[in-house]
């Protein structure tokens, strides 16, 4: 049975789809302002990313607000209990632990984790690639976890320390480790409705127009044997939403589900700890998240100017303002289709050079490639969670010290960043903040 207060929400969600309050008045289907199309939101509070998307029905939003619940849900170890199934080993008890208001996490256990890797990219023998280090009554954790932080002119780097009471050697000579901060989820099914062929139409993984700019789309292979496009995850590790909410199930809090990466794991006969339609309404409430709306609008001359900055220095090049969704009929909600989307990304890998490389290769993905992060959002990202930082380990504490970060194929953009005089700087830094 549903609270006054949820139906109440309901209600007004459901009036704001009829009426389009606050989202569309003004807005051109190609307006840069409108980010998630018509599934922008156009609340940029600290909920910001806690928003349905626009554009839902009265009984999508229903079913939204229903899986947001499972969402929120606290796992526990006990049998019979609601979200029963915890561990033995886990990082976490639920979704919002690490997503901390649907947005990134703090660069503290607890809201994040570390990926490890054997120097030779094979996975750790009794670990695999994850520390799960949190355990149920009655099991061990993987191992126990320290995070140091060293600081270099201005800038710092975790040092993460493992330590375990087994014969493992999880020395720094033979594990490759890696700090992880949980993702924003805005806009993730947008994203998946980007046609296949728009993605790998900017890939260029030989560098053959010279411009040193070498992105490639990481192919996965699934359970089937069937070539899959990773578009998901700091390295683009899954292919689809669901496989992305599986694959941390599993991975992250130890539940084994019916479908997907997190199905490899079940018992011979006996159910998966997160049933197909659990899964299913996860997952839909992952892919009917907006994006919020850009704050200051462009016609502002300081705003303008970064944002021309953006461009004249190549950041466009991986941070590709502008993709659109396709109009399949298969989309899970009508939203998501033909839609001209602002996320800044061209969901490729690229190399980010040395500075940015962990050692961690992960399915073919280097220890120094990253999928390219979309940017929608971003300036919002220290509103939603004060005490988070930016990168995939969260050791930027500001967008500028993110730019100074980039390496490899981003050398030449960062290159021509620092540059400039401090006053532009300062432009393309309030730009990206307005994002």
């Amino acid at each position: 049975m549903q609270r006054p207060r949820q139906r109440l929400l309901l209600a007004v969600l459901a009036l704001a789809v009829v009426l389009g309050v606050g989202l569309q008045r003004g807005w051109s289907a190609a307006d840069p302002q409108r980010a998630a199309g018509a599934m922008t939101v156009a609340n940029r509070t600290s909920a910001s990313f806690e928003q349905p998307a626009a554009g839902l029905s009265p009984a999508e939003l229903e079913r939204h607000q229903i899986a947001d619940g499972l969402f929120d849900r606290t796992h526990v170890p006990l049998e019979g209990a609601p979200g029963a199934g915890l561990g033995p080993r886990f990082n976490a008890a639920s979704c919002i632990a690490c997503h901390v208001r649907n947005g990134r996490g703090r660069p503290l256990m607890g809201e994040s984790l570390v990926r490890v890797a054997l120097r030779d990219g094979r996975p750790v023998p009794s670990i695999g690639h994850q520390v799960r280090d949190r355990a149920v009554l009655g099991a061990s954790p993987d191992a126990s976890v320290a995070v140091e932080w060293q600081n270099q002119a201005g800038l710092r780097r975790p040092w993460v320390q493992l330590e375990t009471d087994t014969p493992l050697d999880l020395s720094v000579r033979q594990v490759a480790r890696s700090l992880r901060v949980a993702p924003p989820l805005i806009g993730l099914g947008l994203l998946e409705a980007v046609p296949e062929g728009a993605i790998l139409a900017r890939a260029d993984p030989d560098d053959r127009d010279g411009d040193g700019i070498s992105g490639r789309p990481h192919w996965l292979v699934d359970a089937n044997g069937q070539r899959q496009l990773g578009r998901f995850g700091w390295k683009a590790l899954s292919a689809s939403v669901r496989d992305q909410t599986s694959a941390a199930f599993l991975n992250d809090m130890g539940l084994t589900t019916a479908v997907g990466p997190g199905s490899a794991l079940a018992a011979d006969g006996q159910p998966a700890e997160i049933s197909q339609q659990e899964l299913t309404l996860v997952t839909f409430y992952s892919q009917t998240l907006g994006a919020p709306r850009t704050g200051q609008p462009a016609s502002s001359p300081v705003v303008r100017r970064g944002q021309a900055l953006f461009d004249t220095l190549q950041c466009a090049r991986c941070h590709v303002p502008q993709l659109s969704t396709g109009s399949s009929t298969q989309a899970v909600v009508q939203a998501l289709r033909a839609q001209r989307i602002w996320p800044y990304t061209d969901l490729l890998l690229h190399d980010m050079g040395p500075g940015l490389d962990d050692g961690v290769a992960e399915q073919g993905a280097a220890g120094s490639e990253w999928r390219t992060a979309p940017l929608w959002g971003v300036g919002l990202t220290q509103r939603v969670n004060a005490s988070t930082g930016f990168l995939h380990d969260g050791r930027a504490r500001t967008l500028e010290q993110a730019i100074l970060w980039h390496g490899g194929e981003a050398e030449g953009a960062k290159s021509r960043f620092l540059e400039l005089p401090r006053q532009r700087r300062q432009e393309l830094l309030a730009w990206l903040l307005q994002l």
